[in-house]
């Protein structure tokens, strides 16, 4: 077994970037902020324009850099321009690029520039605690961790990062519901150290409060009501924050129990999951077929949306979605959503069985109960789906009812061809889109959709195996 120092070691080489790819994005950074600069200045609008983020800080990953570009405004500019102006002045300095509308509290702009991304994004320039927008504290964020962090620290935060993402729980953003670069930062400035934080973190429990700036020293527990989170890390700049408000609770026990392996046995698939033989369709269709369970897939269009709000409103969907099969008598394995970002959204579903028996039994009241079993009988005598009953069992009536959906591909198609499924719980955005086209599909329809989705397959080979890829037999 490889010491974990070694690892470390090995795995830090690779991820700290060169003297060669720093110039480079550097480089390109000062051209989109020096355009930026002028077309500000074309405009007649004053605003400063800031590097931020892990490029500022100095902890970004080598081959996977974002220029983070805040432009800070005085408090008296409308946020109306912010969500109007500010857009066409960002996309007009970096003409040429490839554009996409990103939303946090308000919209910013991100662009794509010799395969990196760079966020260009509008906030205010204030005084701690006077926030007008939550990318306010950005700014303070980037003086707070320059301000901790030494260069042995820095690689520590890159190991710390190239880990979680290693393991799919690094990103603030809604698809992913985990740890962001500067929650990163804040744990390693808090423990010490990549490996500290590991061991810090495979003892938390829910309701672990840190608190670097000891804000809430002593007052612990007004911390933990306050927030009402299962985990808390109080922002430093910002006592009113939480800064893992982001970190779902099946992504802060991810870490953990992938904290607790990594310790016991260190090694690269931590940070670098290899892929897994790669299956054909036939491949797949024939592993569901000796899977026993049915795979269900929900696939609608959503060309034009915001990923962020995509995101919002498929995992609201999802949750109603699963809600209406439970109600009918569907046991729901597990669920997910899988998106391209640009054009096609998968709902999908793995159920213990999509077709159920034709005749379900319905529980009555008990004998007793004079007033709820008249209502009981006089609803059941006049269903003309009842097929036997009602009847007394011990002191119980019962009664067996014709199922009226069998199938869950059926009650699916009927309850979304409703206006969208607004009816069921549908999120209004994407309700809108179904109404204009979906398609239900299930177990080979399912496997189909690798021949023409990029990126869908290895989604549904992952989701079908079910582990994380570091979890790996011992010997």
């Amino acid at each position: 077994m490889p010491r974990l120092e070694d690892v470390c070691r090995q795995v830090l080489a690779l991820i700290t970037p060169s003297e060669e790819e720093r110039e480079h994005v550097l480089g390109l950074a000062k051209q989109i902020m020096d355009s930026l600069r002028a077309v500000l200045e074309e405009e007649g609008v004053d605003g400063e324009v800031r590097l931020e983020g892990s490029l500022a800080k100095d902890t970004w990953l080598s081959g996977e850099a974002d220029v983070d570009i805040f432009v800070r405004f005085k408090p008296d500019i409308p946020r109306d321009f912010l969500k109007g102006r500010f857009l066409q002045i960002a996309r007009r300095a970096t003409a040429g690029l490839r554009h996409v509308e990103r939303f946090a509290e308000h919209p910013y702009l991100e662009c794509l520039a010799d395969g990196i991304r760079i966020n260009i994004v509008p906030c205010y320039a204030v005084r701690p605690g006077e926030w007008l927008s939550a990318t306010d504290r950005t700014p303070y964020h980037t003086q707070f961790v320059l301000s901790h962090l030494n260069e042995r620290l820095k690689g520590e935060v890159r190991l710390l990062k190239k880990f979680l993402k290693g393991i799919g729980a690094y990103g603030a953003e809604i698809r992913v519901g985990g740890f962001s670069g500067y929650l990163c930062e804040l744990l390693t400035i808090y423990y010490g150290g990549f490996k500290e934080a590991l061991e810090g973190a495979s003892r938390w429990r829910k309701g672990t409060l840190i608190d670097i700036a000891g804000h809430y020293e002593g007052r612990e527990d007004e911390a933990r009501e306050f927030f009402r989170h299962h985990l808390v890390v109080v922002d430093p700049v910002d006592p009113a924050r939480n800064a893992a408000a982001s970190v779902r609770l099946d992504k802060m026990c991810l870490f953990i129990a992938a904290a607790r392996e990594f310790l016991e046995r260190p090694g690269l698939r931590f940070f670098f999951p290899g892929p897994e033989e790669p299956k054909g369709v036939s491949e797949f269709k024939h592993e569901l077929e000796v899977r026993g369970t049915s795979i269900i897939a929900i696939h609608v269009k959503t060309g034009g949306m915001v990923p962020d709000v995509l995101w919002g409103q498929a995992f609201r969907t999802l949750r109603a979605i699963r809600g209406l099969l439970k109600n009918e008598g569907f046991r729901v394995l597990r669920a997910t959503a899988w998106s391209d970002e640009e054009e096609h959204l998968i709902l999908l579903l793995e159920l213990e069985a999509s077709t159920l028996p034709p005749v379900v039994r319905h529980v009555g009241p008990p004998i007793w109960a004079v007033e709820h079993v008249k209502r009981f009988l006089r609803k059941q005598l006049s269903d003309p789906d009842l097929v036997s009953g009602p009847y007394i069992e011990g002191d119980r009536w019962f009664a067996l009812i014709k199922r009226r959906w069998p199938r869950a591909a059926e009650l699916l198609s009927s309850k979304l061809s409703d206006s969208g499924g607004r009816a069921i719980g549908v999120a209004p955005l994407l309700a809108k889109r179904i109404e204009e086209w979906f398609e239900v599909l299930e177990g080979p329809q399912v496997v189909e959709l690798c021949r023409s989705l990029p990126g869908f397959k290895a989604f549904l080979e992952a989701f079908l195996r079910g582990r994380p890829a570091w979890l790996v037999p011992e010997g």
